[in-house]
């Protein structure tokens, strides 16, 4: 497998999320809730997020893809998780950890633990969350890692490649990781390869993040225009941009 993915395999990917509107079913955090689901929806897919342990796998059960953010966790959420964790095994539905902070919390790093005893679970976290998670992710079966930075890592069963696009102030807005994973997950629905999944999302994403960086005025005004720069993505864009940063990459 190549370093990165090509403009045409993203953008495949990002016509077929917008085809299919698979939806993705987000337990997460309540500070990244509004933003995710709007992201969810500029990007073409359609989001879930009831949290209530009584109904969750019921909610969940036809969703195209799970997502479990461990942020702001509460003690319904806890009961939560292990439902969501047994629908996606039941029904073969794809599941994106986001372990926030983990690194911070033996109850969150317990409950990642929980659920990457599931078979074929995205992780995509920072550095710090990947490495506090480093000794589950190395005995997890057909674990994919994303670690997002700089230039974000992903690393799974069909190969490895790199995404280095994206803005710094993706990191000045509140929610805006989190995110991240719910896209991560709303590519997988449609996309088998979770190491393309991944790719294609934070490809994505972060050459949007790039586009509002120029159009912004300030972190305020960039998380709006990175919903509008999201859901403005199209496939020339994605050509313009990755050629320019193939062509950075031949002048090093």
């Amino acid at each position: 497998m190549n370093d990165s993915l090509d403009a045409a395999k993203v953008a495949s990917i990002l016509a077929r999320v917008s085809e299919r509107r698979p939806r993705i079913h987000c337990l997460t955090n309540t500070v990244a809730q509004n933003v995710t689901a709007n992201m969810l929806l500029a990007f073409g897919a359609v989001p879930s997020m009831a949290g209530h342990p009584e109904e969750v796998a019921a909610v969940a059960v036809g969703a195209s893809a799970i997502l479990i953010n461990l942020g702001t966790i509460s003690p319904e959420g806890e009961r939560a998780i292990p439902k969501l964790v047994a629908v996606a095994r039941e029904r073969g539905i794809p599941l994106v950890l986001d372990p926030v902070f983990v690194e911070l919390s033996p109850l969150r790093l317990g409950l990642a633990e929980d659920v990457l005893r599931l078979p074929g679970v995205v992780v995509r976290g920072n550095a710090a969350e990947m490495a506090a998670l480093a000794w589950l992710l190395e005995r997890s079966p057909g674990v994919t890692r994303a670690t997002t930075g700089a230039v974000d890592a992903i690393d799974g069963p069909s190969g490895k490649l790199s995404v280095a696009f994206g803005h710094p102030l993706m990191s000045r807005v509140t929610g805006l990781g989190c995110a991240s994973s719910a896209l991560v997950a709303a590519c997988l629905a449609v996309e088998p390869d979770p190491v393309i999944a991944a790719a294609a999302a934070l490809t994505a994403y972060g050459i949007a993040g790039e586009i509002a960086a120029e159009r912004c005025h300030g972190p305020g005004s960039f998380a709006v225009e990175l919903i509008d720069a999201v859901a403005g993505l199209d496939a020339g864009m994605l050509q313009a941009r990755m050629a320019r940063m193939s062509h950075m990459k031949d002048m090093m």
